[in-house]
């Protein structure tokens, strides 16, 4: 019952999650650049065959699990990853560290229209979340 109010509530949020968005642009704390991967929009095609979506919720989280995911990627070499963070900082991180199997996008904002449009790009095969908060 209360995800399904959640989901209701959020899918009326996106207006305002747009002028958050500009907000956040403003003070250089959005890439200008890869703002629609917010809304959930990819900037890359999803590539053929697994995808593992790894999430990373700041610096410290997208740097562990560097060793992990290459680990993985030797022991299966037809997977692909996909990385999401939410800040600049983490996603330059990612991005001078990765190969060319693995895919950097930033998380959509929680809002159901962004995270819809999110899923049904990339469809990935499991989907595991790194935060250290819980």
């Amino acid at each position: 019952m209360l995800l399904s109010l959640y989901l209701f509530l959020t899918g009326w949020f996106a207006p305002l999650a747009n002028r958050k968005l500009l907000s956040r642009l403003k003070q250089g704390k959005e890439d200008a650049n890869r703002l629609d991967e917010r809304r959930g929009i990819p900037s890359v095609n999803r590539p053929d065959g697994e995808l593992i979506w790894f999430h990373a919720a700041s610096v410290g989280e997208s740097l562990s699990l560097l060793e992990v995911i290459d680990s993985l990627l030797e022991e299966r070499p037809l997977t692909n990853i996909l990385i999401t963070t939410g800040t600049k900082t983490s996603a330059d991180l990612i991005s001078a560290r990765i190969s060319t199997r693995i895919i950097h996008q930033y998380i959509p904002i929680d809002v159901k229209p962004f995270v819809k449009t999110f899923l049904n790009h990339w469809k990935p095969d499991i989907a595991i979340f790194t935060e250290s908060e819980l």
